[in-house]
C-alpha cells in the first residue's frame, strides 16, 4: 500500500510517477502527471484535485505500460486523495 501523509510526499510521488513514463516511450501520460505536479505551490484543493485527474488518467490511457503494482499504487494514492477532498 501507497501512503502519502502530506503534499511534499504526493509532489514526489508524481515526479517519480512522471519520469517513469517518460522512461517507457509514454510523453504525454508524463506530460500530464507534471502538469498536475506543478500546483503543488498553489492552493492545496487545487493540487489534490489536479493530481487526482491527472492519476485517473494515468489509469485509464497507461494500463498497459503499468505494472500490477504501480496499478495498485495509483489506486491506493487515489483512494486517499477522495478522502482528503472529501474532508473538504
Amino acid at each position: 500500500m501507497k501512503l502519502l501523509s502530506n503534499n511534499q510526499q504526493l509532489y514526489d510521488y508524481l515526479v517519480c510517477l512522471s519520469a517513469e513514463r517518460k522512461n517507457r516511450g509514454a510523453g504525454e501520460l508524463s506530460e500530464e502527471i507534471l502538469f498536475a505536479s506543478r500546483h503543488a505551490s498553489g492552493m492545496s484543493t487545487e493540487f489534490l484535485g489536479e493530481s487526482r485527474i491527472s492519476l485517473r488518467r494515468v489509469l485509464q490511457y497507461g494500463r498497459d505500460i503499468l505494472t500490477d503494482r504501480e496499478q495498485d499504487e495509483i489506486q491506493d494514492v487515489l483512494r486517499q486523495l477522495d478522502r482528503a477532498l472529501d474532508k473538504r
